[in-house]
């Protein structure tokens, strides 16, 4: 199977975006373990608020299934509907965050590795819807 141009590019900016400060002067891969640190302690780190340990441990799986939808994209043309679904549901968690620091001075958090994040889960979508138009013209 040949390799999609931008669906590589999503990953290989997915993957930037751990490196970049994204918020608060931490790293991306520092908030996913921050992440993977609450999804593991339910009580601990959330102070037992149910839809804060929810909302931020969700960004595990949703990295997560980044990963596992770039390398069945890459791997098989087969799921086009599954991996299209799961990809913008992740869009749409992952763009959740821009929206909870809508306000003026909490916007300024946000760092390039957020929208390097953001991003590659756009040209993830990008390169789906592509791939259905190659694939509907012949």
């Amino acid at each position: 199977m040949k390799p999609r141009p931008l669906a590589l590019i999503a990953g290989a900016v997915f993957a930037l975006s751990f490196f970049l400060p994204a918020y608060s002067g931490s790293t991306g891969f520092k908030c996913f373990l921050f992440c993977w640190g609450l999804l593991c302690d339910f009580q601990g780190q959330s102070n037992g608020e149910p839809f804060a340990w929810l909302y931020y441990s969700a960004f595990v799986p949703t990295n997560l299934l980044f990963a596992a939808t770039f390398a069945l994209g890459l791997a098989t043309p087969r799921f086009f509907h599954a991996r299209l679904l799961l990809t913008v549901a992740a869009f749409l968690h992952v763009l959740s965050w821009l929206a909870l620091n809508a306000s003026e001075e909490s916007l300024l958090t946000l760092e390039p590795g957020y929208f390097a994040w953001l991003l590659a889960y756009l040209l993830l979508f990008a390169s789906l819807v592509l791939e259905n138009k190659k694939k509907s013209a012949a």
